[in-house]
């Protein structure tokens, strides 16, 4: 992509900069296959030409920043105007030093006016202007993923203007709030970026309904749940594949299922009537604030009691159809919230959650229908339709999953067992 733009750029007779994170990474040695450019030009025409030689779409991000986006195979092309009327102006108004630096596309020295190169080096994170956070009050969570990322540390300065503005943060949409967490899960330890958070005051402004008290708790369920994830064939033999598969389609559009877990596993420990509010708050997609709410609901978090050998096979169905459509999420989460809180449930949790998910694979592959279905049961026990046929029919479904009914004659029997405990017998 960077060929068609530096082409795109010479057709034109004008010039462009790579800046941003395409420079700082580059430097890092990190792999960047997306391209932020700025360009002494139109930045929309020189999108549109971009685009038309990739034969790839390309959109307005911004019409009030004149940015715009330009698709390609692997990554993107973010198009900007140059701010401040020039070069080093426009560097001026970037959030940190490591950002703040420009390479021309068509190549050449790197132009470094606040210094950025050295304190790349140095993995220290500065700010451009004392007015880094005023400007854009998102850069507090930018700072913390840099350095939960990239491994950098906070420039005292930098850190003593965040401490001193954390409280800002409210003011900023909770879909960028949001989209930063989820970035910054999604790299390294989720118990690390959750402690970070913690350390610079971000957590109790972004999760006040997180009680300070349950912090420790939440990370270590993130930690285990980091170990889970890292060795599935070790957790669960035999059907690592299955899930790993699973894990790898998006949660909810675009949000990879990895974080939604993450997510979910920081929100076990507030209650299911907040956590909703959290999904509220933060514009959760819907499926993951489900997946949260069951993850904080007291009724999915504590699992079968008994020996994983002995348990019926009603409370196993009975678990997933409660935990339902998360079933092999909640599984993975009950697992790391069991061995964090309890290091010797580690044995008879990993039989429990093998046999859970053994279960869960098998239904995923399709169930046969109960012998008898709705219409038979309204005929055979005199029932109308409404809530009493609802109760039957949902126990003559979990007694046939759960083995206990094997033909049509068995399958009346569970629906006469709820009658006589309705007193309709």
């Amino acid at each position: 992509m960077l060929r068609v733009v530096a082409e795109t750029l010479r057709h034109r007779g004008t010039q462009g900069w790579l800046v941003g994170g395409t420079v700082r990474d580059r430097e890092l040695g990190r792999f960047a296959p997306d391209l932020d450019v700025v360009v002494a030009d139109d930045p929309g025409q020189v999108a549109a030409e971009v685009a038309a030689r990739l034969r790839r779409p390309w959109f307005p991000l911004s019409k009030h920043f004149q940015a715009y986006r330009v698709l390609g195979d692997e990554g993107h092309v973010d198009v900007a105007s140059l701010r401040g009327g020039g070069l080093i102006a426009d560097l001026g108004f970037r959030d940190f030093t490591v950002n703040a630096m420009a390479i021309p596309v068509e190549g050449g020295h790197v132009v470094d006016p606040f210094g950025g190169m050295a304190h790349l080096q140095e993995r220290l994170l500065a700010a451009v202007s004392h007015r880094v956070f005023e400007d854009d009050p998102l850069r507090l969570m930018r700072a913390a993923r840099f350095c939960h990322v990239l491994d950098f540390r906070l420039d005292p300065r930098l850190e003593a203007l965040l401490h001193g503005q954390v409280d800002a943060l409210v003011r900023t949409a909770p879909e960028r709030v949001l989209t930063e967490m989820v970035l910054t899960l999604g790299a390294g330890s989720a118990a690390a970026a959750v402690g970070l958070w913690r350390e610079l005051g971000l957590l109790r402004v972004v999760l006040p309904e997180l009680p300070d008290s349950s912090v420790e708790s939440a990370s270590a369920t993130l930690e285990e749940l980091d170990r889970i994830l890292a060795d599935l064939q070790g957790w669960f033999p035999g059907r690592s594949a299955s899930l790993e598969a699973r894990l790898a389609q998006p949660a909810d559009g675009a949000l990879p299922r990895p974080v939604a877990l993450r997510l979910a596993g920081l929100l076990r420990l507030v209650t299911p009537e907040r956590c909703e509010s959290v999904g509220r708050r933060l514009r959760l997609p819907t499926s993951v604030a489900v997946l949260a709410r069951k993850a904080a609901d007291q009724r999915v978090r504590v699992w079968p009691s008994g020996p994983a050998a002995s348990l019926p096979e009603r409370a196993v169905v009975s678990f997933l159809w409660e935990a339902a459509p998360w079933e092999p999420e909640t599984i993975i989460l009950g697992l790391a919230a069991g061995v964090a809180d309890d290091g010797d449930f580690v044995g008879e949790g990993r039989a429990l959650a093998q046999r859970l998910m053994e279960r869960w694979a098998c239904r995923s592959e399709g169930m046969p229908r109960p012998p008898i279905g709705g219409d038979d049961l309204m005929r055979e026990l005199g029932l109308q339709p409404g809530p009493l046929l609802g109760r039957v029919a949902k126990e003559v479904q979990l007694a046939w999953e759960a083995g206990e009914v094997k033909d049509a004659r068995d399958a009346l029997e569970a629906g006469r067992r709820v009658l006589l405990t309705a007193g309709r017998a």
